[in-house]
């Protein structure tokens, strides 16, 4: 396989990971969101001067462990940037599938930030977190890609929430669970890595909640020419296993594991 073919792989990969709108049960995320904001009282995630809320990028997903509630992410981002620099956050909504009323909701600063790397799309994760008897989380996973040719670079970061007791908490910082990155002379020779995390629920934790075991692994590709034919060899190796766990308000991420 040619370096050059990787990132849009990817990409490509990510959106059909999608489930269809049927799986999701919610159909049509802009017109989701617009009612859910309709329909919030003054409390709920106010307007905020200089920043714009584009409901045309929402998503929206039925919650299949509570059906009785829909999950709404929405981007909102300040005024005056531009597709290369801009600010952004996240506004989460927890609401009542049958009415739109929000029942939670929390905001997540500087989710959306770009610059040299760009966000490139969102999805709500409704994996089964179950971190305690009580307490079920869902994650937003955001994508980021830059736009280098001869140095492709891409990201998908998970950021878990949990609705406890009518509030709906952040549980810690992003973690990024698919990095890929390259080099390559946009011909064929070049080197490429993708990093892969998977998540699972640990053994109960100190502070509630369980601990999070995030298990790795490490593709490498390098491409090279053979007369006039290219060619690459791979390397897999399995990465570090790390424990996340929860010190009472959020789950510690190591900064390496962060988006960039």
């Amino acid at each position: 396989m040619r370096i050059a073919l990787p990132l849009p792989l990817l990409l490509a990969l990510l959106g059909a990971a999608t489930l269809p709108a049927r799986a999701q049960d919610c159909p049509a995320p802009q017109a989701a969101a617009e009612q859910a904001y309709a329909a919030r009282s003054g409390n709920v995630l106010p307007d905020r001067a200089g920043y714009t809320r584009d409901t045309t990028g929402s998503v929206c997903r039925r919650w299949p462990a509570r059906p009785e509630l829909t999950l709404l992410a929405t981007p909102v981002w300040r005024d005056g940037g531009d597709n290369d620099a801009r600010e952004g956050d996240v506004e989460v909504l927890v609401v009542d599938t049958g009415s739109h009323l929000p029942r939670a909701w929390a905001r997540l600063p500087g989710a959306l930030d770009s610059d040299a790397i760009f966000f490139d799309g969102m999805r709500l994760d409704t994996a089964r977190y179950q971190l305690a008897p009580d307490t079920l989380a869902f994650g937003l996973r955001v994508q980021r890609r830059n736009g280098s040719g001869p140095n492709p670079f891409s990201e998908d970061a998970l950021q878990l929430l949990a609705l406890q007791g009518g509030v709906l908490r952040v549980l810690g910082p992003p973690m990024v669970l698919r990095r890929f990155q390259a080099e390559w002379d946009t011909r064929c020779a070049g080197e490429s890595m993708e990093t892969s995390r998977t998540v699972s629920v640990g053994t109960p934790g100190k502070h509630g909640l369980a601990d999070l075991v995030l298990r790795e692994r490490q593709l490498t590709t390098r491409s090279w020419m053979d007369g006039e034919e290219c060619r690459d060899g791979r390397t897999t190796v399995d990465g570090e296993r790390r424990v996340l766990r929860y010190d009472g308000r959020q789950y510690g991420v190591p900064e390496a594991l962060q988006p960039l």
